[in-house]
């Protein structure tokens, strides 16, 4: 049999005595990490017609793949019309005992402002880590502070108004709180994004990057959040049209598309950079596959 060893690299496996009870508990930790994603992906699917691409991954290799003792699958989707999908991923990457990574993701079309989202989870150096975020659709100029001076320009009171109409609408006190909570967990660390960086990604106010210990009960509180996560960007998605968040056609339909485009370019450059750092040479396709088609028109996001 083999025993899982958790070292300063990561986890690997070597041929030694049976699984220890603390391997047996990481294993269940990395099993919990993944659980939530095939019932969340159906229940995202269902309620928003989500039609399948995976022939998408499937041309890149990555509808099943095996990496670094990993099998993982990604499942695509659009939505285009009224649904308002322009694409959506769903990853899945485990070892059925230590090692595991998932990830789902979806970005909206120009017929509404409602965030994109991101939320993933998995195990890293002997760490949970967590991301979560709720990518804006306008200039707001957010910064790892919250704080922000009197507008004093045409372009400063616009990126104040779009902070406080996103703020009113999405970035509520109660998300917000959500947030502190899991910032609180005990051990978690958070990495902030610099203000260039949360600029070239769109993150938001309630962006994510946290490092908690390595228990099950972390486990547990990464997989509901991701599943909170998802479940109020649904509740978003929803609501468009009662909360008026639809766009009209035109201009604003316009200006929202070509953001997108230039976000998503920015955002699977960074998703590229983590997976080849995490998985080496075929973290490329990997990316390229869970990132999906960068132009939103490819899958009829403009439409």
């Amino acid at each position: 049999m083999l025993t899982i060893t958790l070292g300063a690299a990561g986890f690997y496996a070597t041929p030694q005595r049976p699984l220890t009870s603390a391997a047996r508990h990481v294993t269940m930790t990395a099993a919990t990490i993944t659980a939530w994603v095939p019932g969340m992906t159906s229940k995202l699917a269902d309620a928003l017609q989500l039609q399948p691409k995976d022939d998408y991954a499937y041309e890149m290799g990555f509808d099943a793949f095996e990496v670094m003792g990993m099998s993982g699958t990604v499942k695509s989707f659009e939505a285009p019309g009224k649904s308002n999908v322009a694409w959506a991923s769903a990853l899945t990457m485990s070892d059925d005992a230590a090692k595991a990574f998932c990830s789902v993701s979806a970005w909206c079309g120009p017929l509404s402002d409602v965030p994109h989202l991101l939320a993933s989870a998995g195990i890293s150096n002997e760490n949970i880590e967590l991301q979560i975020d709720f990518k804006a659709r306008a200039e707001c100029a957010y910064n790892p502070t919250g704080e922000y001076a009197e507008p004093d320009s045409r372009e400063a009171f616009m990126m104040s108004g779009n902070r406080k109409d996103f703020a009113s609408a999405f970035y509520t006190d109660d998300m917000v709180a959500w947030r502190d909570a899991l910032l609180a967990v005990d051990g978690a660390e958070h990495t902030p994004l610099p203000a260039e960086a949360m600029a070239a990604l769109s993150a938001s106010p309630l962006y994510l990057n946290l490092l908690m210990p390595l228990t099950i009960e972390n486990a547990a509180i990464a997989a509901n959040a991701c599943e909170f996560a998802c479940d109020t960007w649904l509740g978003w998605m929803q609501t468009s049209t009662e909360k008026k968040r639809d766009l009209a056609a035109g201009a604003k339909q316009t200006q929202v598309y070509a953001r997108d485009t230039k976000v998503k370019a920015n955002s699977y450059g960074a998703l590229l950079k983590k997976y080849t750092a995490s998985f080496g040479e075929v973290g490329k396709g990997l990316a390229a596959a869970d990132a999906g088609p960068l132009d939103e028109a490819y899958v009829g996001g403009g439409s």
